[in-house]
Order: structure tokens, then C-alpha cells, then sequence
């Protein structure tokens, strides 16, 4: 056991070195993570008389794995592009949303079980400490089943009202 330790040991060093006995990995060289936004489907914001007034392609985070990653890794999205994230009946309630790894400014929306706006966190901030922006971010104000998250400013360029914006989606 003990040879094989040192044997392990020897050819970590080995490879961790090159011909000169450097080191082959140096501080910075390790390229930030990218993740390429992928189209799950498509999403409808609806006004008040249930006409579409904006639409996007979404990718859908629809378990644990996928919500929990979420937007993370990502250096930029679309402004036609989105998420929603779907939780399942079971798991319904006050949403709050943390942007560990997030790069980009968001507006997340909480939508109730009948797909009706609750309220936004509006341009939460990557990287931030306060509790409106960055790290964890404002959540749900009553129980949510859709959380949507947009480029920061967009809820309020495009007119999202709460109690009044509903969202109806399909999956490709």
C-alpha cells in the first residue's frame, strides 16, 4: 500500500510539472465556465384581457438540479431569452432566490399557481451584498409556483405589473 502511495504521489508531481520541473498550471489560467443558453420552449407575458404583449424563449428548470443551477456561469442572455423555473405542487411557497455565480443583472419575477405576477426583484445585481441586489435576493411576497428571470430592466420596459401580468408557456 505504502508503494503505492508514492508511486500516486510521484506521477501527480510528474504531471503537475513540465519538462523544466515547473509547474504547468499557473494562477489565471483557468477559463472562467461559459454556459450557452439552451431554448426549452417558449413564453408569453399576457395582459389583463389575456393577449400576449411580449414574448420569449426559455430554457426551463423544471427539478432540483436544474433550479439550483440556474442562470449561474453565464456572461450574457438574450433579450428575447429567459428561464423559468417550475416547482412542483409540493413545493409551492414564499421563493427566495440566491445569485451565487450569477454574472448578469436580473429581474425575477414570482408567479403565483395560477401564473399570475406576484412581485419582481428588480435588477438584482451579481456580486452585491445588499439583500435587494446580489447574494440573496428579494423573494416571493405570498406563495409562488414560477419564478421567470429576465435581463435586469426588462419587467419594467416591457410593462410586467403585478396582480395583473400572467405568463403561459409551451416545451418544445
Amino acid at each position: 500500500m505504502k508503494k503505492i502511495l508514492i508511486g500516486l504521489t510521484f506521477l501527480t508531481a510528474v504531471v503537475a510539472c513540465d519538462k523544466n520541473g515547473q509547474s504547468s498550471v499557473t494562477e489565471g489560467d483557468v477559463a472562467p465556465v461559459e454556459i450557452a443558453f439552451t431554448k426549452n420552449g417558449e413564453l408569453e407575458f399576457l395582459n389583463e384581457t389575456g393577449e400576449a404583449f411580449q414574448k420569449i424563449d426559455i430554457e426551463i428548470a423544471d427539478n432540483a438540479n436544474k433550479r439550483a443551477r440556474g442562470l449561474m456561469d453565464r456572461s450574457k442572455m438574450e433579450d428575447g431569452q429567459g428561464m423559468l423555473f417550475i416547482f412542483d405542487d409540493s413545493e409551492v411557497r414564499k421563493h427566495t432566490f440566491y445569485m451565487k455565480n450569477t454574472r448578469i443583472p436580473l429581474d425575477i419575477m414570482y408567479f403565483d399557481k395560477d401564473s399570475t405576477l406576484i412581485n419582481i426583484a428588480r435588477n438584482a445585481q451579481p456580486g452585491a451584498d445588499s439583500e435587494m441586489s446580489g447574494g440573496t435576493v428579494a423573494g416571493a411576497t405570498s406563495d409562488s409556483k414560477f419564478v421567470v428571470e429576465i435581463n435586469g430592466g426588462l419587467a419594467d420596459k416591457w410593462g410586467m405589473k403585478e396582480g395583473v401580468t400572467k405568463i403561459r408557456w409551451n416545451q418544445k
